[in-house]
């Protein structure tokens, strides 16, 4: 098992991030939903859960638990890819947010227990100096690698994008933008997400591939391209009440569930035409 810490600093407090990270997963699942046929993702469920909820099975604080069926075939690397039927590529997400403290974990009905990936988060406002935020035991600290995340930063593996540069977004509603590399130093507000992810693929002779493979393309990359969003759409969340954004998602999951059953509609075929599916 391969154990990394994300330390992502924002220029937001803990309750801002609140708020804009759940804004950012409903806009985000709109927009990749049906790019390609019959991919994106699939909400199953949405509800709040307390201490005696049958779903809280790590006996969290009261919280919002997501299910999430994410149709993603077209993303996975070709060496993992060819080892999996088309009908089980689909990877089942489970999510307790009890903000600040959040769990999340995935699996794949192909490859049962030899896959398992969770991700642990604590938010707090700081500039992220905690040496273990959520509290690991001995044996996996000392596993543990940490990988600080800059939004501000040029990145090879994550180039800006146009109007999701943080250092040359300037925001209407709060005057924040503009970052320097070295924000976290000195910018108020301020505070951290540590991200916690363990990745197990216990497959002879992919293990290794497999699992330096996820925490690059399918972990650290996507993290850092969605913290940039969240800064960057700031004018859109910034404000919002949970009750607005418990809206989005209601009509997020009705948008994401009709593109997914037009994409279906449409697949391509081994000779690159397109063929309706009856």
């Amino acid at each position: 098992m391969l154990i990394k810490e994300y330390r992502i600093t924002m220029p937001i407090t803990s309750a801002e991030y609140y708020i804009a990270q759940l804004y950012m997963v409903a806009k985000s699942s709109q927009e990749e939903t049906g790019k390609e046929a019959g991919e994106g993702i699939e909400i199953v469920r949405n509800e709040a859960f307390n201490e005696t909820s049958p779903v809280n099975i790590h006996k969290m604080p009261p919280g919002q638990y997501t299910e999430k069926i994410m149709h993603l075939k077209s993303k996975l690397p070709k060496f993992v890819s060819m080892l999996v039927p088309d009908s089980m590529t689909d990877i089942v997400e489970k999510s307790w947010n009890s903000f600040p403290w959040c769990k999340t974990e995935y699996s794949n009905a192909f490859f049962g227990d030899k896959f398992y990936m969770s991700v642990e988060t604590m938010h707090a406002d700081d500039r992220g100096t905690q040496e273990n935020a959520v509290n690991l035991p001995a044996e996996e600290l000392a596993k543990r690698k940490v990988d600080y995340l800059n939004i501000a930063c040029e990145d090879s593996s994550v180039p800006m994008k146009k109007g999701e540069d943080p250092t040359k977004f300037l925001s209407v509603k709060t005057g924040r933008g503009h970052l320097k590399r070295t924000f976290m130093e000195d910018h108020d507000p301020i505070m951290t997400c540590y991200k916690v992810v363990k990745l197990r693929f216990k497959v002879f002779g992919l293990q290794s591939r497999v699992e330096s493979w996820g925490h690059l393309y399918g972990i650290r990359n996507p993290f850092l391209e969605y913290h940039r969003k969240i800064f960057c759409w700031i004018d859109e969340w910034y404000g919002m009440t949970i009750a607005d954004i418990r809206a989005v998602e209601e009509e997020t999951a009705k948008i994401t569930k009709a593109k997914l059953q037009q994409s279906i509609k449409q697949k391509p075929q081994l000779n690159g035409k397109i063929k309706a599916v009856v």
